[in-house]
């Protein structure tokens, strides 16, 4: 299993992680504008600071920029279907690895990581279960030894994140997310790959059905 290097936080990296985040979890809301100066206000930032930040975010996808500035961008229906197809492809294979080379450990810390899930949602802490959702998905990748697979997802994850937050925030997917999540790692825990990346498969349909209906909303 490869470790992630952890590189300590510039104050570029803090402000950029609080701009996604607001994005992801629509406080700044699609179509929204982008006032610099407001930004460098409440993130306490010089403005050249925040055109880093803005230029990053419209690299994700998350920022788009036109003659009258920046704006938060809209997610289209077709974009949201590849994203999940995307998802499951990767995901998918990641599950294989993992339920191909299962360890008591990888088990275990994934079900904590699912319990940090299950509590936050159930405590309505959407944000919280967001982190550990990464952490568990980020688990999965570098178990598998899939690095580069890894690095792409993190280029969706901005919008990955968009949409995860607006189905966790239903009270039918806080609870039958973890569910699947669960299926998927009693799979894993069994060595069964096929079955687990069929649960993968599920779980990830049910989210994109999901999120596409909440986006026409």
């Amino acid at each position: 299993m490869l470790e992630k290097v952890e590189k300590p936080k510039t104050l570029k990296d803090t402000a950029l992680e609080q701009l996604r985040l607001a994005i992801m979890i629509g406080q700044l809301a699609p179509g929204k504008r982008l006032v610099e100066r407001t930004i460098c206000e409440q993130l306490g930032v010089s403005r050249t600071v925040v055109r880093e930040c803005i230029r990053h975010l419209e690299s994700e996808h998350l920022v788009t920029f036109s003659v009258g500035g920046s704006s938060v961008a809209v997610l289209e229906s077709s974009e949201i279907r590849q994203i999940y197809h995307l998802r499951a492809m990767l995901e998918g294979e990641a599950v294989r690895h993992c339920a191909e080379q299962v360890t008591p450990e990888l088990v275990e810390n994934l079900q904590n990581d699912l319990i940090q899930i299950r509590d936050n949602l159930h405590a309505g802490d959407v944000v919280k279960a967001l982190a550990h959702s990464y952490s568990f998905y980020e688990r999965l990748f570098f178990t598998a030894g899939m690095t580069v697979a890894w690095e792409l997802t993190e280029r969706l994850n901005g919008r990955i994140g968009r949409l995860r937050f607006m189905t966790l925030s239903t009270p039918e997917r806080a609870i039958k997310g973890p569910d699947n999540l669960q299926e998927i790692v009693n799979n894993i825990a069994k060595g069964d790959s096929k079955a687990a990346v069929k649960a993968c498969q599920k779980h990830i349909d049910e989210a994109c059905r999901m999120g596409l209906h909440l986006n026409e909303q």
